[in-house]
Order: structure tokens, then sequence, then C-alpha cells
């Protein structure tokens, strides 16, 4: 093993030793949960892999390979962004000081990029054994799966860094997220202004026969495990993979050289001769008015900083533009008869935005203060107050997240009247409530610390607190439920609100319950939580 493998093995060794500190329990719970989830994924794998054998023509099978690879490739390229996450990556401010060539942690970016698209290597295993199971397929087709994803592995590296710089501009990431958002709502919306069976069968054929022929990576890769090889086919796929590894170098090269601190100091110096006038000073000021100090100063601590966060803008950002269009097709797309859904909309749009929102909210509320939580154990302040200010906060921003759904959905042919307005308002708050109390304890028992600047989520304990919210959401939400089934069976608005008001009188007191038991345990765990806030990320963030 040459000193550069040595130097790679011990950054490795040394995150995923980082990342396995963390507690037998935690750890055996974090295996179980996505064990369970890997197992779902297999299953549809095995599926696929006793569906393609019943394939009889070749026809049918060209095209669901064919399209089974183009929605891999979109998941594997647009859903970390459409998550806000990055996956297992490489955090190359850290990395600079060792003396490793660039090339060799291009080469490791790349393997770690497998992380965010597991699920279409699963997939494409049982496709494989499908085909080797399939008359019409040769043995060696298959295998041609494996440039295909390295192709994918090369060009979403490149889309990682690219989009790393752009998310960091204030402004550009939110008209780059509005942008993928619209590209990835477009076939929905295009199915709901323009149904299948409105279609004429013949103009479909005479408007696909017009569309050009291309070697698409994912058509070629299908023709591929079919057997049909060519010279300009085998061409086009090795033009892929160099086009790729071109395009995800130059992109990580570019990272090499960029400075995030320097990009955000010449953002702030541009901004602050401009922010009196674009933010008025008098609306930081509103809660040093409506409250007494400290907790006055506290929420407004609180609103300046989340209104300034990457991380946060981007989150609050995708509750009024990505929830809407996920949502809509779903509720609108077979037919446009008022349903259940469809009349409960803009509840349905908050309570979803409600969710996103919660991990910079309420599930770890003292992540962003990092090493200066330790001014709450040194400043003459009850962490009771401190608490209640940010869950405060939180209760202030999601407030103007159901006001801006609102907003939009009036622009919509939707039912938003202020009867609907209202009702989301109060279902929102209720499963705020409940979402604080929860989260209230997780800040306290297991913090983590974020980086407001960064608007991928990256931190390795993230996805252990994840899963956690898989028990956490149903939970949460059996109070609203509760009251919607209360309203179906009684058939009258009294029912809601009494069985809704039930719910407000248990969320206070478990609040104020799990409230005191957040305080007591941060004040039992002072060192453990001052030493998990200070941790930085390490060489790779997960």
């Amino acid at each position: 093993m040459n000193l550069l493998d040595s130097q790679m093995t011990a950054i490795i060794g040394a995150q995923w030793r980082a990342m396995m500190n963390r507690g037998l329990a935690n750890i055996w719970l974090m295996y179980l949960l996505t064990g369970l989830w890997y197992l779902a994924v297999s299953a549809a794998a095995a599926l696929l892999s006793a569906v393609i054998p019943e394939i009889e023509t070749r026809d049918s099978l060209l095209t669901l390979i064919s399209i089974g690879l183009l929605l891999g490739f979109l998941y594997w390229q647009f859903v970390p962004v459409l998550l806000v996450s990055s996956g297992m990556s490489l955090d190359l401010k850290r990395l600079l000081v060792y003396p490793i060539a660039p090339g060799r942690l291009f080469g490791v970016e790349v393997l770690l990029r497998i992380t965010t698209g597991v699920e279409v290597l699963i997939l494409m295993a049982g496709a494989a054994v499908g085909l080797w199971r399939h008359p019409l397929a040769p043995w060696w087709g298959p295998l041609f799966f494996v440039p295909f994803a390295v192709f994918n592995m090369l060009l979403s590296a490149g889309v990682r860094d690219l989009l790393t710089r752009l998310l960091a501009r204030k402004g550009v990431r939110e008209i780059v997220l509005l942008g993928f958002v619209t590209l990835m709502a477009l076939p929905q919306m295009i199915l709901i202004l323009f149904p299948p069976e409105t279609w004429k069968r013949q103009a479909f054929s005479e408007i696909l026969a017009r569309i050009p022929d291309f070697p698409y990576p994912w058509l070629i890769t299908a023709q591929f495990a079919l057997g049909e090889v060519g010279g300009f086919a085998l061409l086009a796929m090795a033009g892929w993979l160099v086009g790729g590894a071109w395009f995800g170098y130059t992109q990580f090269q570019r990272g090499l050289n960029w400075d995030a601190d320097e990009a955000r100091a010449k953002e702030r110096g541009a901004a602050e001769n401009t922010r009196r006038g674009v933010v008025s000073e008098w609306f930081f000021r509103m809660p040093s008015r409506l409250f007494p100090d400290p907790l006055g100063a506290l929420i407004e601590k609180e609103i300046r900083f989340l209104s300034r966060a990457s991380r946060f803008r981007l989150t609050f950002f995708m509750g009024f533009t990505f929830g809407l269009i996920i949502w809509f097709p779903l509720v609108f797309g077979k037919n446009r008869n008022p349903g259940a859904l469809a009349e409960n909309f803009l509840v349905l749009v908050s309570v979803y935005a409600a969710l996103l929102m919660g991990e910079v909210l309420f599930w770890n509320i003292l992540g962003f203060d990092r090493k200066a939580a330790q001014n709450y154990y040194i400043l003459p302040v009850p962490l009771s107050t401190v608490l209640i200010g940010k869950n405060l906060t939180g209760i202030f921003f999601l407030l103007l997240e159901v006001g801006s759904i609102a907003l939009v959905c009036s622009f919509l042919p939707l039912p938003v009247t202020p009867a609907k307005v209202a009702e989301a308002l109060v279902v929102t708050i209720l499963l705020a409530i409940y979402l604080m109390a929860a989260g209230n304890l997780m800040s306290t028992h297991q913090p983590q610390p974020m980086d407001p600047s960064q608007s991928w989520r990256r931190g390795s304990g993230a996805g252990k607190a994840q899963w956690l919210l898989l028990l956490v959401y149903p939970a949460v939400s059996i109070p609203v439920g509760l009251a919607y089934v209360a309203r179906w069976a009684f058939d009258t608005q009294l029912a809601f609100f009494l069985v809704l008001l039930a719910g407000f009188a248990v969320a206070m007191i478990t609040y104020y319950v799990a409230l005191g038991s957040a305080v007591e345990a941060a004040d039992q765990r002072r060192e453990a939580i001052l030493g998990a806030l200070s941790r930085g990320e390490g060489p790779m963030g997960g």
C-alpha cells in the first residue's frame, strides 16, 4: 500500500469511527431502520426480476428497461437536490491540508456518489437477474449496467459541486431550486392539463415520430442489455463516460479553488449597504416590543439569524413551492371533482411544510448555536426561557409559511377560503406543539451541530435522527387525524373543533412535561451536549 492509499484509508477510517461512536443502542436502531428500508427496495428488485422474464416482445422489454434506467438516472441526479441532501461527500476545506493529489480525491468523491444511488443499484441488480433469465437477452447484456452506473456517479459528483457553489449564493439558490422543482413537476403537470384519455393515438404517434433519435445513455444501455450492440452506440457510450468524467472533474477542480467563506463575506459586504432599505429594522425589533426581556431578545436573535441562514431559507422556500407541486398532481391528477383531499388541500400542504421544516425549527434547535450554546449555561437566563424562545420563533415562521402557501394557492384554482386558512393555521399549530415537545427532548438528548451556511444536509448523525422521525411523526399526527375522523363520523364541524380542543389540552400538558424533562436533561448532560455541538463534521460529511 503506497503513501496516498494509507492517507485516504486513515481519513475514511477516522470518519467511519466517528459515525459509529454513538452508542450501541443508537447504532442498532439505525441498522434496523436502514435494513427495513433497503429490504423494501430489495423486495421491489425481486419483483422486477420476476416480471421481466414474463415479457414476451423485445419492444416491450426495451421500453421497460429504458424507462426504468431513465427513472434511475433522474433519481440519482435530482432526488438528492429535492431532499437537500448530498449523501456522503468530501469536505475539501478539511482535506486540502493533506498532501493528496486532486485526482485521488476526485476518485474517492466519485465512489462516495454511490450513497445517493444505492436504491438504483439494487433495482438494476434485480433487472439484471431478470434479463439473465430472459431468452431474448444475452448473458453479457446486463453487464452494460456497470458503465451506466459509472456515468451516473461521475455526473453526480459534478452536479453536487456545481450546486454547492450555486446554492451558496443568496437569491441564486432559490432560482436553482425552483428550476429543478419545475423540471421535475413538468411531466405531472402535463398529465393534469392534458389527460391521456384526451390524446388521439394517431396524433400522439405523429408527435413521437417527429422526435429525433438520439443516443441517450439510458436508451443505448437498454439496447446493449438486449444484445443490440453497434459501433455508433459504443462510441456514444464512451462519449457519455468521457463527458461525465470531464464535467465531474472540472466542477470538482473549481470546488477546490472556491472559498465559501470569501463568497459569503463578499455577499454580506454588498448587502450591508442595502439591508436597512430592504428589510425593515422595525420588523426584527417587533419581538422585543411584544415580549419582555430576555424572551423578546432571544426571539429577535432567532428571527434575525434564521432569516439569514441558507439552510433555513432553502427549506422555507421549498415548503410553499415543492410542497404545492408534489401534492397537486396527487390530489387533482385523476379527476377534478372535489373530494376530501381536495377540500383540505391547504391543510395537507401546510402539514407537509411543517414536517419539512421540522429539522431546522424543532428537532435540533441547538444545532445552529454550536459552540455558542455554552452561553446558555453562563448567562443568567433560564434554559427553559431559551427553549421557549426558540419554540415561539418556530411557530412564527410556521405561521408565515402557512400564509405563504395560502397566498400562492389563492392565485391558483384551489379551494382557499378564510375558514380553510384558519383551519390550516389551527391544525398546523396543534401539530407544531407536539413537534416542539418531542423536538426539545431530541435536541437535548441527541444534539448535532449544523452549519447554517450549508444548504445541503450533511451531518453524519442526521441519518439516525431521520429514522427516529419515522416513529415520531405517526404518533404526533394521531390527534389531528382523530379530529378529521370525528368530523367525518358525526358530519359536523362541532365534533371537529371539540376533538381539536381536546388535542390542544393534551398537547399543552405534553409540552409542559417535555419542557421540564428537556431542561433537566440539558443540565445533567451539559458536557455531552457542549461536546457534541462543538464537534466538527470531519473530512467527510454524511
